[in-house]
């Protein structure tokens, strides 16, 4: 029983980084299984781009995609 519970709690995981380097873009990822969110850091504000683990794309708010996170992320930051 307590393998299925943590089978459901596994549907999403979401990571911090602790120390991230004053340049860094990329605040924090979740894992949804086929698609990976991304907060991104832009000087402004921050956003969220998605990435396609089967279609092999980076998506930014405005449904615009990229095969480059760095095209992505300058898009979504302009």
């Amino acid at each position: 029983m307590l393998t299925i519970a943590f089978a459901a709690l596994a549907q999403s995981f979401t990571t911090y980084p602790a120390f991230i380097p004053p340049g860094a873009t990329v605040e924090a990822l979740t894992d949804k299984q086929l698609i990976v969110e991304m907060i991104v850091k832009c000087p402004d504000v921050a956003g969220i781009m998605t990435y396609s683990k089967v279609e092999q794309l980076y998506c930014t708010p405005d449904y615009t995609c990229y095969a480059s996170q760095a095209t992505a992320i300058q898009h979504m930051c302009r």
